[in-house]
């Protein structure tokens, strides 16, 4: 039985965990990208800073010992407070284009130890992948997802490169397929360290589906502010091509082009069962007004509940099928 008063329960598809304040300068670049500089990342922050009882959530942050309480327990009283039952985690492991170079690493293992070996109702993940790194990493970096019992893994485009390079992605998508692992691609925007904006684009996909016709593609915010169009076509056009709406917040939802009423009725109407909820977590908003937003915009309820659970389930296989 729900220990939530909505009538069902949500699955969250898309958060980031590293980014709590315990020993967090031993996760390589996870200040930098989140709470103490001058990076875009900073700033979407502010949110989070405010709703965690931050009383100047806009005074850039220079020290650790500034970043307000947050913690494995932190996440869980806010799914708790939006109805979120599960949530989909992504480990990362980044490495910027020269001459930036700039690294961001979340490992599987923290992710296993902080979060589903404490939590396992609660949390499931995928591994993240470094197109960057040698061959035999890249291979031993798709094993380790696949041992640790994650659901797939994740290629972080802004800082891995191209998606479709057929020397540095392929033979991942390969072993993949091999020990049945779904692939995320990040699509959408970044404003970390030495990103690149031409690699985020969502047409990169349409020749990985092609190329990879049964590798289950999971395409990450859907081309947000970059190529949206583009990319509800790859859903649309390719079975094994599926999408959020990452990050599904009132703000950003009322833009032309991005998550706004008209595009998620487009949504309902072509793909009703390829997309589905996140929130991006911890950055932007909290789960709460992210979920509150979707249950009170004029969608029908049966496409709610697709876009808030039952689609998100079937395609982690969180129903052990």
């Amino acid at each position: 039985m729900s220990v939530f008063k909505e009538e069902y329960e949500v699955i969250d598809s898309h958060g980031h965990p590293g980014f709590e304040k315990k020993d967090i300068e031993k996760r390589p670049g996870c200040l930098e990208a989140s709470w103490i500089g001058e990076e875009f990342e900073n700033r979407v922050m502010y949110d989070a800073r405010l709703a965690l009882g931050d009383a100047e959530p806009f005074k850039p942050l220079t020290r650790v010992d500034e970043i307000p309480d947050f913690s494995v327990e932190t996440w869980i009283k806010s799914m708790d407070q939006a109805g979120v039952r599960v949530h989909v985690l992504q480990s990362l492991n980044c490495l910027s284009a020269p001459p930036r170079n700039w690294r961001l690493h979340v490992s599987n293992e923290y992710v296993k130890k902080e979060f589903i070996d404490k939590y396992p109702d609660r949390f499931v993940a995928v591994g993240g992948v470094n197109p960057r790194d040698s061959l035999e990493d890249r291979i031993k970096q798709v094993e380790d997802a696949k041992s640790k019992g994650f659901k797939g893994i994740k290629i972080h485009t802004p800082t891995g490169g191209y998606p479709n390079d057929p020397e540095k992605c392929y033979p991942i998508y390969e072993r993949c397929l091999e020990l049945d692992l779904h692939v995320e691609i990040h699509t959408g925007t970044e404003g970390w360290p030495g990103v690149r904006l031409k690699y985020m684009d969502p047409l990169f996909i349409d020749d990985i589906a092609n190329d990879f016709p049964k590798l289950r593609i999971l395409q990450l915010h859907c081309g947000s502010f970059f190529n949206p169009r583009i990319a509800l076509w790859n859903v649309m056009r390719h079975k094994n091509v599926f999408t959020d709406i990452t990050p599904a917040h009132p703000t950003i939802m009322q833009l032309k082009y991005h998550w706004d009423i008209e595009h998620l009725r487009v949504m309902e109407y072509l793909i009703p069962d390829k997309v589905f909820f996140g929130t991006d977590f911890p950055f932007v908003f909290p789960h709460k007004p992210s979920v509150d937003h979707i249950r009170k915009i004029p969608l029908t309820a049966e496409f709610k509940k697709k876009l808030l659970r039952e689609n998100a389930i079937r395609f982690y296989r969180l129903d052990g099928k």
